[in-house]
Parts: C-alpha cells; sequence; structure tokens
C-alpha cells in the first residue's frame, strides 16, 4: 500500500484530526447500526459488572449509547486517535472509560472482556491478524466478538480469524439477522470455548 493511501486509511482521509466533524459525519451515516449495536448488547442479557470493550470508537458514540441502555456493564472504548478520544471523553458523563490504544496491543490481561464490539473500524485496521488476536486473547472464556463491518470488509476479518486457536468458533452473519438482503453491513462473530 502506497505511503499516502495508507495514511488516508489511518486517518479516515483526514476526519481523524477533526473528531466533532467526523462525529456529525458518522452520525449521520451510522446512527442506525450504532442504535443496532446497542440493542443488540442490550438483549444479550450480559450480568451487571460484565465488562464490554468497544474497538475504534472513534468520538465514543457507541459506548455512550450502550451506557444509557445498560449503566450496570462495565464499558472500556479505544481508538488510535488521540483527537478522537479528547473528543469522546469530552462528550462522556463518565461511565465509559476511553483509551488512546491500538487494537493488535491492547492494554489488558488476558481473559478481561465479556463482550468485545468493533463497528466500521476493522478495515482501517494496520494488522487484522493481530488484531483479531488480540480481541480473542482478551475475551472471557464464553464471552464473544462481534466485529460489524461493511460486507466486503468481513472477508479479510474472516481470514485474520483462520490462525486463531481451534477452540474459537468463528461465524458470519452477512447480512445481519433481520436486515434486508443488500444491506451493506454484516458481522463476523468470535466466541472462545
Amino acid at each position: 500500500m502506497t505511503t499516502a493511501l495508507h495514511h488516508a486509511r489511518e486517518s479516515m482521509l483526514g476526519l481523524v484530526h477533526h473528531p466533532a466533524q467526523y462525529g456529525r459525519f458518522a452520525g449521520h451515516l451510522a446512527s442506525g447500526l450504532y442504535r443496532r449495536v446497542a440493542r443488540d448488547v442490550g438483549a444479550l442479557g450480559l450480568p451487571a459488572g460484565a465488562r464490554v470493550l468497544d474497538v475504534g470508537t472513534g468520538p465514543g458514540a457507541l459506548p455512550l449509547l450502550i451506557a444509557q441502555d445498560r449503566p450496570d456493564l462495565v464499558i472500556d472504548a479505544i481508538d488510535l486517535a488521540p483527537e478522537m478520544i479528547a473528543q469522546a471523553q469530552a462528550s462522556s458523563t463518565g461511565s465509559v472509560t476511553f483509551a488512546v490504544a491500538d487494537v493488535a496491543r491492547l492494554p489488558w490481561p488476558d481473559a478481561t472482556f465479556d463482550l468485545v464490539v468493533s463497528t466500521i473500524s476493522q478495515h482501517h485496521w494496520v494488522d487484522p491478524t493481530a488484531g483479531m488476536a488480540e480481541v480473542r486473547r482478551v475475551l472471557r472464556p464464553g464471552g464473544r466478538a462481534w466485529i460489524y463491518d461493511f460486507r466486503w470488509a468481513l472477508s479479510r476479518a474472516q481470514r485474520a480469524a483462520e490462525p486463531l486457536d481451534a477452540g474459537t468458533s468463528v461465524a458470519r452473519q452477512s447480512p445481519l439477522d433481520g436486515s434486508a438482503w443488500f444491506s451493506p453491513i454484516g458481522r463476523l462473530v468470535l466466541r472462545p470455548a
């Protein structure tokens, strides 16, 4: 990948340096998906105190929606861009912990989270194989990861998940249950034994 293209992908075509504008842009395009993911998390039936990680949070809209519905969950959210995390922290009520971190090097010990979610960020991951391995590493036994992304990008995520241990099931939902067949978003589900 050329340096210019790599930089454009990493910076979301420059919007990473303007988190408020990115938040408005993403809010228009992804607000329905964020509501869907928050509903999915609410319907999962996680017990009070369960840990949730949002990878690639941007300005933090999704974890704040989850926290509104499930204030009893412990929610962490990460993004590579310090500008995005600063915006997320400014918008937060304190119910979500935001941090600058890379999915390929998550700063938590093994088996920390009951659920890891990622919405429309996997296709930006520089090293998706390392990212998937880290997501799997921080999942508790019986936990799950939901990687929501464009359907065309899910094959990349699925290939990145292939090296995971044999005890991890990987399933692709494309399109999402209850969505029209032409919906552009799908989900990869990881479940460790």
